[in-house]
């Protein structure tokens, strides 16, 4: 059995030790940590790629913003 975890290191605590445990029981496992680096994630396609940066220069010129409607909200 294999499982892959993805979440900021502030969350991590003695209750995920604990689900792994009760996963794992009674098996010998491996942990393995790296950092976890978005920008290569949404990079890792051309389209990706191209998409975050149009979407980077729509923000910095104020064009094709989409505004939520604040009563949504409330």
């Amino acid at each position: 059995m294999q499982a892959s975890f993805v979440f900021d290191s502030n969350e991590l605590d003695y209750s995920f030790v604990d689900k792994l445990k009760l996963m794992f029981q009674n098996k010998r496992i491996e942990l393995f940590v790296s950092e976890s680096d978005d920008t290569q994630y949404l990079s890792a396609s051309k389209a990706n790629k191209e998409r975050v940066i149009t979407s980077i220069t729509n923000i910095e010129n104020s064009q094709n913003l989409v505004v939520a409607d604040a009563k949504l909200f409330q």
